[in-house]
C-alpha cells in the first residue's frame, strides 16, 4: 500500500518503482499467490449468485446478494420513457488513465484491433511509436504491464504536462510519445488486470471517442468539467494550463455549480474532509481534485455569515478546516458514508460530484484495484435503494491520460479558433480517456463512438436541467455531443444489476488485497529486444449506438491545372473535425477542418509542385478515413485515367456506392479488396469513357473499409472507410 502520493504537476521520479510492501494488513492472507484478478472477480460473483454469501438486508450499503435476483421492476409507474425520468446525476471523475491503457483489449471498442488508425509516411502507424533506442525495428509497440508477474498495479506516473503533451502531439502527427513520455507510455492493462472495470463496461455503456479537454494535466481538465473553460483569454486568472497550488483562490470566472444553484437545481460535492492533500495520508482527503476550491467566489461564500450564501461553498465541498486522519481511510463505506446515506434514503441532490482520495483516484501509482473498490462502493450505494437506482445516471470518467499512450487522433481546431489556442498551441482535444455510463438506460454492453470531451458532461446536464453554461466555446459545441446518444431512454431496464454485472464489495475488497500483495513483485519492464508483438484485442463485437454523423469526402482531379481537390461535406446532425495529412512530399502534420452541420470544406493538392503525384489522407470520427494517392496525367496523355468516388447509400439497401470511371484512352482494371469488416474482393475492368457502379457491403453495424487500386502503374490507390448509419 502506498504511503504517499506523487505531485500532480510532475511524474513520479521513480517511474515504475513502487512503495514498500505494508505486510501489517491482515487481509493479505485472503489472497493466494498466483490467483488471478479475474478469478477473484468471477469466483466472488459466482458465490453470490449461488447463494453462498448472504445479503445484509434491503437498503444496506455493502454486501447485497439481493442484487443477483434483480428486485426492481423494469417497468415503473409514471415513467415517461424520456430523459425526464432521470432524477439524479452522479459524476465520479478519476485520475490519469488513457483509453488504450485500460480498454485497448476490450471486445468491440476501437482498441488495439483498429485498422483505421493514423498511418505514417514510413509505412507504420500510430501503434508503432518511433523509438530509436530499440534495435528491433526502431519502434515501441504497446506492451502488457502484466499484473500477474509484475507490480503493474502500482506502477508510477509519467510526464503529463502541457509541454510534454504537446511534444507527444507533435503538430498532430501523434508520433512522439516515447520521446516525450518514455517507453512506459506504451504499457497497457487487460481484462485479467482490470476485471471490475471491464465487467462494468461490458454490462453498461462505454464511450470510445471520449477525449480529455486539454493536452495537459489534471486541474485544467477538471476545470472544463466543472466550468467549461480554462479562461484562455486570461481575464479571470487563466489561462489555466498547469496545476496551481491546491485550495488557494486563483480564478474568478463563473462555474457550472453556481449556475445550477442560481437556477434552483440542487447539487452537492461528496468528498472526505480529513487532512486534505498533504501527501502523507493517501486514503483520506480529496487529493486537491475538487477545482471549486480554486475559485474566489467559493472562498467568499465560505467566509459569509449569511447561511444562504455560505451554502454555495459547503455544497461545493469547501470546509472551515481539515479534520485529522480518522484512521478509517481503508473503509470505503466510511469514506462514502454521507453519499451512501443519501442514496439509501433517495435524497441525493440533482447533481452529485464525488471526489476520491488519492489512494482511490487511480492516479499512478494509485492502484486501479483501489479505484475499482471505491467505484464499486459508489455503484453499490446507488443500488441500495431500487428507487435511487431507477432514477440515477452515474458518469464515470477520467480527467486525463497521465503520460499513457492512446492511438486515436484527437479532434483539432483550426489555428485562430476563438477560445481554443494559448500561445499558438491548441488547448485540445487531448488523448482519449475512459467514460462509462452506468444507469438503467445504458445497460446491455453498448459502445458509443460519438466524439465527446469533458464539456459533454455539462452539455448533458444542460439538456437535462435547461441550465446553460456560456463558458463552453462554440467550437466544442459544434464537434462534441451531449452524451444523450449513450442512453436509450425509451427502453430502460430498472432491475437491479446481478452480482455478475456488479460484484459485491467483498469481492473488490479482495482486489485491493491483491494490489497490496503485488508490491512484493518486481517492477514492470519493457519487452526484451526481439520480443515485441502487437497486442490482440479480445474477440467478438459489441452493440453500437446510432450516431448523428453523415460524413462525405471525395476528390476531383483537374488535369489541366494539375490539382487534386478534396471536398468534405457534412449532411448529418452533428458537426465534426476532419484532419488532412500529406503522406508524401509535404511535412506530416495535421491540417484541420471543422464542418458544422450542412457545411463543406475543401483542400487542394498542387501536383505540379510534387512531380505530378499526390498522396494524402483525411481522418474523421467513427472510423472515417479516406486516402487518395495517384498521378495527375496531363490532358491528352496516352493511357487509362482512373476516376473513383464513394458515396453512402442509406435505408434498406445500405451500402457504399462505388463509381469506377475511366476518362483515359485505354481500358483500366480496378482491384478492390476489403481491408476490414467484411471478406470481399472484386476485379472490375472499365472501358474507355465508361463508368461501373456497384454496392460495397457493410458489416452488421454499418462499417466498411475498402482499398481500390488500378493497373495503371502510376501509384493509384484509394481507400474508403467509415460507417453508414
Amino acid at each position: 500500500m502506498s504511503s504517499s502520493k506523487p505531485e500532480k504537476n510532475a511524474p513520479d521520479v521513480t517511474l515504475n518503482a513502487a512503495p514498500p510492501l505494508d505486510k501489517s494488513k491482515a487481509y493479505h492472507a485472503d489472497v493466494k499467490p498466483g490467483l488471478s484478478r479475474r478469478s477473484i472477480l468471477l469466483g466472488g460473483a459466482a458465490a453470490i449468485l449461488a447463494g453462498v454469501a448472504a445479503a445484509s438486508g434491503p437498503g444496506a450499503f455493502g454486501e447485497r446478494a439481493a442484487a443477483a435476483s434483480g428486485l426492481a421492476t423494469s417497468a415503473r409507474a409514471g415513467a415517461t420513457k424520456s430523459i425526464i425520468d432521470v432524477k439524479h446525476v452522479v459524476i465520479l471523475m478519476q485520475e490519469n488513465r488513457s483509453f488504450d491503457h485500460y480498454y485497448g483489449t476490450l471486445r468491440g471498442v476501437r482498441g488495439f484491433g483498429d485498422k483505421q488508425m493514423v498511418e505514417y509516411p514510413s509505412g507504420g502507424n500510430a501503434f508503432a511509436q518511433p523509438d530509436p533506442t530499440r534495435p528491433d525495428g526502431g519502434v515501441m509497440l504497446p506492451f502488457a504491464l502484466d499484473s500477474t508477474h509484475f507490480n503493474a498495479q502500482n506502477a508510477g506516473g509519467l510526464d503529463h504536462s502541457w509541454g510534454g503533451g504537446h511534444t507527444a502531439w507533435n503538430k498532430g502527427a501523434w508520433n512522439n510519445w516515447v520521446a516525450a513520455k518514455t517507453q512506459q507510455t506504451m504499457g497497457y492493462f487487460t481484462q485479467e488486470d482490470l476485471p471490475f472495470h471491464h465487467a462494468l463496461a461490458s454490462s453498461f455503456t462505454i464511450a470510445d471517442h471520449y477525449h480529455c479537454s486539454v493536452i495537459g494535466p489534471t486541474t485544467p481538465n477538471r476545470l472544463y468539467q466543472w466550468t467549461g473553460t480554462i479562461n484562455p483569454e486570461g481575464d479571470h486568472g487563466g489561462p489555466a494550463t498547469d496545476n496551481p497550488d491546491d485550495y488557494k483562490p486563483v480564478f474568478t470566472w463563473g462555474t457550472y455549480p453556481e449556475r445550477l444553484q442560481k437556477a434552483g437545481v440542487t447539487f452537492k460535492t461528496y468528498a472526505n474532509n480529513e487532512v486534505g492533500d498533504d501527501g502523507t495520508h493517501p486514503y483520506v482527503g480529496d487529493y486537491g481534485d475538487n477545482p471549486l476550491w480554486l475559485f474566489q467566489k467559493y472562498h467568499d461564500a465560505l467566509a459569509s455569515k449569511d447561511p444562504a450564501v455560505r451554502d454555495l461553498a459547503l455544497r461545493g465541498g469547501l470546509n472551515d478546516g481539515w479534520l485529522a486522519d480518522s484512521g478509517r481511510g481503508l473503509d470505503v463505506t466510511y469514506l462514502l458514508s454521507e453519499f451512501g446515506k443519501d442514496a439509501a434514503s433517495n435524497t441525493l441532490p440533482a447533481v452529485s460530484y464525488v471526489v476520491a482520495p488519492y489512494g482511490y483516484s487511480e492516479h499512478p501509482a494509485a492502484s486501479p484495484d483501489y479505484g475499482a473498490h471505491y467505484t464499486n462502493a459508489v455503484v453499490q450505494a446507488l443500488m441500495s435503494n431500487p428507487d435511487t437506482w431507477a432514477s440515477t445516471v452515474l458518469i464515470l470518467n477520467f480527467d486525463e491520460n497521465d503520460g499513457y499512450f492512446d492511438h486515436m487522433l484527437p479532434p483539432l481546431a483550426e489555428p485562430g479558433t476563438a477560445g481554443e489556442y494559448v500561445d499558438g498551441l491548441p488547448i485540445g482535444y487531448g488523448t482519449r480517456v475512459p467514460l462509462t455510463l452506468v444507469s438503467p438506460w445504458s445497460r446491455g454492453g453498448w459502445v458509443n463512438s460519438q466524439v465527446f470531451d469533458h464539456t459533454s458532461v455539462i452539455r448533458f446536464l444542460e439538456t437535462w436541467t435547461g441550465v446553460h453554461e456560456p463558458n463552453i466555446s462554440a467550437w466544442r459545441r459544434t464537434i462534441s455531443g451531449d452524451l444523450t446518444s449513450c442512453f436509450d431512454f425509451a427502453n430502460p431496464d430498472f432491475s437491479l444489476p446481478t452480482a455478475a454485472e456488479v460484484p459485491p464489495l467483498s469481492v473488490t475488497q479482495k482486489l485491493v488485497a491483491a494490489a497490496d500483495a503485488d508490491m512484493a513483485k518486481p517492477n514492470i519492464r519493457e519487452p526484451a529486444i526481439g520480443a515485441q508483438a502487437m497486442p490482440v484485442q479480445d474477440a467478438g463485437t459489441a452493440q453500437h449506438r446510432p450516431l448523428p454523423y453523415r460524413q462525405h469526402a471525395n476528390v476531383e482531379v483537374d488535369r489541366a491545372a494539375a490539382t487534386v481537390t478534396l471536398t468534405m461535406q457534412n449532411t448529418g446532425h452533428q458537426g465534426f473535425s476532419h484532419q488532412v495529412f500529406a503522406n508524401a512530399h509535404l511535412p506530416f502534420e495535421s491540417t484541420p477542418f471543422t464542418l458544422a452541420t450542412g457545411s463543406s470544406a475543401t483542400y487542394t493538392w498542387s501536383a505540379a509542385a510534387t512531380g505530378g503525384t499526390y498522396d494524402f489522407s483525411v481522418y474523421g470520427p467513427d472510423r472515417f478515413l479516406r486516402r487518395f494517392a495517384g498521378t495527375v496525367r496531363a490532358a491528352g496523355a496516352a493511357g487509362a485515367v482512373p476516376v473513383v468516388a464513394g458515396n453512402p447509400v442509406r435505408g434498406e439497401r445500405r451500402s457504399l456506392r462505388l463509381e469506377l470511371a475511366n476518362e483515359g484512352n485505354a481500358p483500366v482494371t480496378y482491384s478492390l479488396a476489403a481491408n476490414d469488416f467484411v471478406d470481399e474482393t472484386q476485379s472490375v475492368t472499365v472501358a474507355v469513357g465508361q463508368t461501373e457502379r456497384f454496392a460495397w457491403p457493410l458489416d452488421a453495424a454499418g462499417y466498411y473499409d475498402v482499398i481500390i487500386t488500378a493497373d495503371t502503374g502510376d501509384g493509384f490507390r484509394y481507400r474508403f472507410a467509415g460507417r453508414i448509419e
